[in-house]
């Protein structure tokens, strides 16, 4: 489904006499195939109308049951600039809405199944620290090497100047409410998702769970394993490790909902899609896209349990923030 689909409602511009009050606004990242995480919101609702807003990557679509679906754009850059649009723009009111980034995401193959959801408690900034190069003298540099190393040796750390550190941790009523809600869910299984994910050894070898932990968020498209310690230290050193899923954009969102003073009815609903490593016997190259069927299974998965979440946020108000207005 696109922009350009006659089922869907010609977008107005917001009236700021009149702004629309959602209880919910819903963020994917993408509505371009094969990684059109929108798609089910749409197909899963009655949308009721529709908003331009400048700044913003795509219109948003409301349904009648007063939830606002969007996407940011894939990246933090992308998700900062549509989310500050949202929340500056004059006809948009986000004062009582649940604010929920819904979507996939990697992971270790040590911690989930694909097609598992995870509910994070943690959002941290990956691209928030030092990295270095310990092999340079000013010339040519050797090759680094796979460990993380000694503090003197190590290729990143925190960073040296550090106002505070660079990691959301989320509303523990809320995080709990949601986990509620999608632990009454059951998630769908693959036989060929499944069939990929036990080309890992260490990987479960049953299927889709709900997962609570720390996201992390980068605009590096990191890969392998080298990385995936890396990642890990860092959420170590921060007191969140161990890492559950890894992603693009939810730091950023984060971010400028602090800057509004709205970050506490946030939350970030991954689920995994691929994970963030090689097979045994598999390249890094051949690896980095993962399974058609697993990113099928985690998009359908992900908007599955981010639905029964949303709906008890609404109803439930774990924040009191008056989520009964309509669109």
């Amino acid at each position: 489904m696109s922009d350009s689909d006659d089922a869907l409602p010609t977008p107005r511009t917001p009236d700021p006499d009149a702004p629309v009050c959602p209880a919910a606004l819903v963020l994917t990242a993408a509505f371009e195939a094969p990684l059109d995480e929108r798609r089910p919101w749409l197909e899963r609702d009655e949308i009721a109308g529709a908003l331009e807003v400048p700044g913003a990557d795509t219109p948003i679509y409301l349904t009648e049951e007063g939830i606002a679906v969007t996407t940011t754009g894939i990246g933090k850059s992308d998700a900062a600039t549509t989310v500050t649009a949202l929340l500056a723009a004059p006809g948009l009111d986000l004062e009582s809405a649940y604010v929920v980034s819904c979507g996939i995401a990697g992971s270790s193959p040590d911690t989930a199944a694909l097609g598992s959801v995870a509910v994070a408690d943690a959002v941290v900034d990956w691209d928030r620290k030092h990295r270095w190069d310990h092999g340079s003298s000013g010339s040519d540099s050797s090759a680094p090497g796979d460990d993380i190393g000694t503090a003197d040796e190590r290729p990143i750390d925190l960073l040296a100047y550090r106002p505070r550190d660079y990691v959301h941790r989320l509303e523990e009523s809320v995080v709990d409410r949601a986990l509620a809600a999608a632990g009454d869910v059951d998630p769908l299984e693959d036989d060929d998702a499944l069939e990929y994910q036990r080309e890992y050894p260490a990987a479960p070898q049953t299927g889709p769970t709900i997962e609570r932990g720390t996201t992390v968020c980068g605009d590096e498209f990191w890969h392998g394993p080298r990385y995936a310690r890396e990642v890990a230290w860092l959420c170590e050193a921060y007191g969140v490790g161990p890492y559950v899923t890894t992603q693009m954009e939810d730091a950023a969102t984060a971010t400028a909902l602090e800057r509004f003073g709205l970050r506490d009815r946030y939350l970030s609903v991954r689920a995994v899609s691929n994970y963030d490593r090689p097979a045994p016997g598999e390249s890094v190259a051949e690896s980095f896209d993962g399974d058609p069927a697993s990113l099928a299974l985690a998009i359908d998965n992900a908007a599955r349990v981010g639905s029964a979440i949303v709906e008890a946020l609404i109803e439930a108000d774990p924040l009191g923030i008056g989520t009964d207005r309509s669109a």
